[in-house]
Order: C-alpha cells, then structure tokens, then sequence
C-alpha cells in the first residue's frame, strides 16, 4: 500500500536541485521562486525549517486527506494498471511525500517523488499515479525491453521524454481517467510535437505497450 507523509530534509534536497534547473521548457527555479520569493541559497535552511512548522497544521492536514482518497482510489489504480500490463504491480515499493515546493519530482533508485502540498486533493492523486506509473514504466523497461533501451538515460533524452508522453497517453484512457476525474495535461511544453507522433503510434499499436515503446524508438530515438 502506498501511503505520503513529510520529509523536511528531502524538500531541503529538491531546493538544491531544483533552484537553478529547467528542462523541456519548464523553468523549475521560477516556479520555486512564484510560491516562495523569499528564499534564496543563503538562507533555505532556514527558510524551510520555519516554513514547516509555521504551516504544520495545513501540511497535517493537506498529508490526512490525501492518504485518505489515496486508500479509496489506489486498488482502481493498480487493476487499470494490471489490465493495460498484464502484469501486478501491487507490490511496487515507493514512498511519497508531500513538499512545500511545487516541483514534483521523482527519484528512480529510491522510487520516491514529492507532491506540492498545496494542490487540490485530486490533483495530488494525479501527481501519485503519475509518479507510480513513471516507476512501472521504467521496470517494465527494463524487465522486458532491455536491449531496445540500453544505454537510454531515465533522467533525460529519448526515453526519459516517452516516460512522459506515455503518461499523458495513458492516463488519459478511459478507465484511468474515471478515476482521476479529470484530464492528464502535458507537462512539458517542448513535448507537443512528439506527443503527437505518440498518439497515432498507440492507435497502430492498439495498446500493446511492447509494440508501442518499441515503434515510438525507432521513430524517435
């Protein structure tokens, strides 16, 4: 079961990283600096650890209604998954934690990823399935598409850039999106043109995900 909770020192982590950093068009130092002007290299240590207990009670209870839906809506998740795979990925070992920065990033080794503490409820939601199916993504990758990825980096190029594309396409299927009640949006802007190509690769491919990694590739790679 997958559960969120808080860690102080890894939204300490993610401001270093993310500071100065932008990729496919998002700029993730701006998006820091929107929500927290205020704070800069010199002082985030400090800065952080006062905004968590000034705000605790809103992160307390923002953690409560997540976990919350997340219990109800989780088993949706995993049987719309299982039935697009093929395969069970219930016991995939991942953590989430709620941040005070809107960054939402995940870390594949640890299979760990972050939610902005302050959207909504279902927007959180989104951002957990996304990050959960980024990691079964990559493991079906690698379980059963090694050759046809090796040496293709997780973190940027070619297949870190379908990873996203390929959750916006499935997300976006029926039976996902009755459970996030909404659409799933492209993220990075620098995306669209490939986003499209994808699109009428999954048509050919008629939802084989083998055929579709393998097609997008060839294409792309």
């Amino acid at each position: 079961m997958i559960t969120i909770s808080l860690d102080k020192k890894l939204d300490e982590k993610v401001f270093c990283d993310f500071h100065e950093f932008s990729i496919a068009g998002v700029d993730f130092g701006e998006k820091i600096k929107q929500d927290h002007p205020n704070i800069t290299k010199d002082n985030y240590l400090t800065y952080i650890d006062n905004f968590y207990k000034e705000n605790s009670l809103e992160m307390q209870n923002s953690l409560i209604k997540i976990n919350k839906i997340l219990l109800e809506k989780q088993d949706l998740f995993f049987d719309a998954v299982e039935n697009l795979f093929k395969k069970d990925f219930r016991d995939i070992k991942a953590s989430g934690f709620l941040s005070i920065f809107d960054c939402n990033p995940r870390y594949l080794e640890e299979k760990s990823f972050q939610m902005f503490y302050k959207r909504n409820d279902m927007d959180k939601l989104e951002v957990v399935f996304h990050e959960l199916l980024h990691f079964i993504f990559f493991d079906y990758c690698d379980s059963f598409l090694k050759e046809e990825t090796r040496g293709l980096g997780k973190n940027r190029g070619t297949l870190w850039e379908l990873s996203e594309i390929f959750n916006v396409i499935v997300l976006n299927l029926p039976q996902f999106r009755e459970i996030l009640q909404g659409e799933e949006c492209l993220f990075y802007s620098d995306l669209k043109e490939k986003l499209k190509t994808a699109n009428s690769l999954w048509l050919d491919s008629r939802g084989d995900i083998k055929n579709f990694i393998t097609s997008y590739l060839k294409k792309l790679g």
